[in-house]
């Protein structure tokens, strides 16, 4: 049986990993001001959408960002989908909705289902290959009826 430990160090590295993602953001592109000159995008932080409105001013910006860094922006939102599907954190039902905005309707559906996917098997092989002693030593009774139903 693997430690917590070691799947501490694994959430870790994946934390790590997503935030230097998403802090080192390439230059981003000129949107034009109505002057007439054009300026660099606005900064921006990113976070995981909490609200609507959130998921919005987030999308638009990811909307415009894209046209320059296609790749980054879809190695990003991939990243972020796995990270929350992955470690079980609620909410990806925003990410749903963002993959829409982003990438198109079609695009989008295939991308979070695809993702989706993927995240809950990596969640299952998570707690599978670290979870499993704990839920039987601390829930013997309920462990044993689940198999019985079985």
């Amino acid at each position: 049986m693997r430690s917590v430990a070691a799947l501490a160090s694994i959430v870790a590295a994946a934390t790590v990993y997503l935030y230097l993602l998403s802090t080192h953001l390439p230059p981003g592109p000129r949107r034009p001001d109505p002057g007439g000159e054009s300026g660099p995008l606005r900064e921006f932080r990113l976070k995981f959408p909490s609200d609507l409105d959130e998921l919005r001013d987030l999308a638009e910006t990811l909307k415009f960002y894209k046209r320059e860094h296609y790749g980054y922006v879809l190695l990003l939102f991939c990243s972020a989908y796995l990270y929350k599907q992955s470690f079980a954190i609620p909410g990806s039902s925003f990410l749903n909705m963002l993959a829409g905005a982003i990438f198109g309707p079609w695009e989008g559906l295939l991308l979070a289902c695809l993702l989706t996917t993927s995240g809950s098997t990596f969640c299952f092989l998570l707690s599978s290959a670290f979870g499993k002693k704990y839920v039987v030593q601390l829930f013997p009774e309920k462990v044993a009826l689940l198999q019985r139903k079985v």
